[in-house]
């Protein structure tokens, strides 16, 4: 369907009501309860059509190009780039970004949502599992479900990530901004509406605002409520509370645990090795399991990129889709003061909820603390250290918060795994 030809484009405030039956539809096929939809969600529906409804922004005019004498000149001063070439005349989109705690169902509204627009509305997607440069590279994207069907949101660190794919250079060892801009404007512009989780308050600046620049309406999520690298937002505030089923207690196993001889055997296997991450794997009743030392993986320096490489290349090559991942050695006082440790930790657990896996944790001698309440303590240790930057602080507590959540959750599918 074309973009532009859409009539329900072209009449949002008509068309309204009938894609709202299909964002009720799609929820309810995969399983969620649309009653838990309220106003600010067919709000945010209902700006996203508006925005729609406008014709795309028309691309940049080709850049004037400097006399001779001038070129290297200009060049040198733009970082080998004329400044010409950065200037990009779509007017910015504000973002919206939905606010709120985590488990509040921010990231599942928006997984419905694109669904809904590509499939009933008709807008592309043009992200694929390789994504290639015009040097040949490839970048490996995973791409999560909604009911099996794909979906194009990613995390702002995983938007982060490919931008710069395309802009950097890798025989040159230079950024190319011109690079980037033909792969927003060949790519991701036809998409109209990007779908982004887990914006920050610091970090990623130039992500968003770049894409609003060339005239792309990013819609995200945040358990914050201020965002100092945008010029403008709208935000949606979800509020209640954590939706998400499953507590973290669960995913603790003892030697009582039915689970706990999955830990031993797995612990006899010959071992693999992923650079210096050590791990087993093994089939049991249906699902394959990856057993990690859970000391080793948080001192590992992998982030989001380097988990979801390894996780998706296993779960594509596991011979069952159910697929657990065990951790041993399990000790919140190896997180407690590790302010790296902790960021892996929750980079970790970001990559399990985006792949769907389950997880089960245990320590062989001591029974781990993985109560709300022990969580929670370990945050008032997090923000009365000294020492530290308030930035960090805050950071590190927000992603902790998502991770108690996503952590629930995970223990919950590892359950149902085993009981098949």
């Amino acid at each position: 369907m074309s973009v532009q030809t859409s009539p329900i484009i072209a009449n949002p405030e008509v068309a309204e009501a009938d894609l709202w039956a299909e964002v009720e539809r799609v929820a309810h096929t995969a399983e969620l309860d649309p009653r838990k939809f309220g106003q600010p969600h067919r709000a945010i529906l209902s700006d996203i059509l508006h925005f729609l409804a406008q014709p795309p922004a028309p691309p940049p005019a080709p850049p004037a190009v400097p006399r001779r004498r001038w070129r290297h000149l200009v060049q040198q001063l733009a970082g080998s780039e004329s400044l010409v070439e950065k200037r990009v005349s779509a007017p910015p989109v504000p973002p919206i970004i939905i606010a709120g705690e985590p488990g509040t169902g921010k990231t599942t509204f928006l997984a419905v949502l694109d669904v809904v627009l590509r499939q009933t509305v008709g807008l592309p997607d043009n992200l694929r599992p390789k994504m290639r440069n015009d040097h040949g590279r490839v970048f490996q994207l995973h791409k999560r479900t909604l009911d099996g069907l794909p979906s194009t949101l990613l995390s702002v660190r995983k938007w982060s990530e490919l931008l710069h794919f395309y802009q950097w250079d890798t025989r040159q060892h230079r950024l190319v901004p011109s690079a980037q801009t033909r792969f927003i404007q060949q790519t991701l512009l036809p998409m109209r509406v990007l779908f982004a989780d887990e914006v920050e308050m610091f970090g990623y600046a130039p992500t968003i605002p770049d894409l609003a620049r060339h005239g792309l309406l990013v819609v995200g999520t945040s358990n914050q409520y201020a965002f100092q690298q945008l010029e403008q937002e709208r935000i949606y505030r979800f509020g209640g509370l954590d939706m998400r089923a499953g507590n973290p207690a669960e995913a603790v196993v003892t030697a009582v645990h039915p689970a706990w001889v999955i830990f031993e055997q797995l612990a006899t296997q010959p071992s693999q090795q992923v650079e210096r991450l050590v791990y087993q794997t093994q089939v049991w009743d249906k699902t394959t399991y990856i057993r990690l030392d859970f000391q080793e993986a948080v001192q590992a320096a992998w982030l989001e990129a380097a988990w979801s490489g390894f996780l998706s290349t296993a779960a594509d090559n596991a011979p069952s889709p159910a697929l657990t991942l065990l951790l041993d050695q399990f000790s919140l006082d190896a997180l407690r003061t590790d302010y790296n440790a902790i960021i892996r930790f929750v980079t970790l657990l970001d990559v399990i909820e985006q792949l769907a896996l389950g997880v089960f944790v245990r320590h062989p001698r001591t029974t781990p603390e993985l109560s709300r309440s022990a969580l929670t303590h370990m945050k008032v240790t997090i923000e009365s250290a000294r020492g530290v930057a308030p930035d960090i602080k805050r950071r590190t507590v927000v992603g902790l918060d998502r991770a108690i959540s996503r952590l629930g959750q995970a223990s919950q599918r590892a359950v149902a795994s085993f009981k098949l």
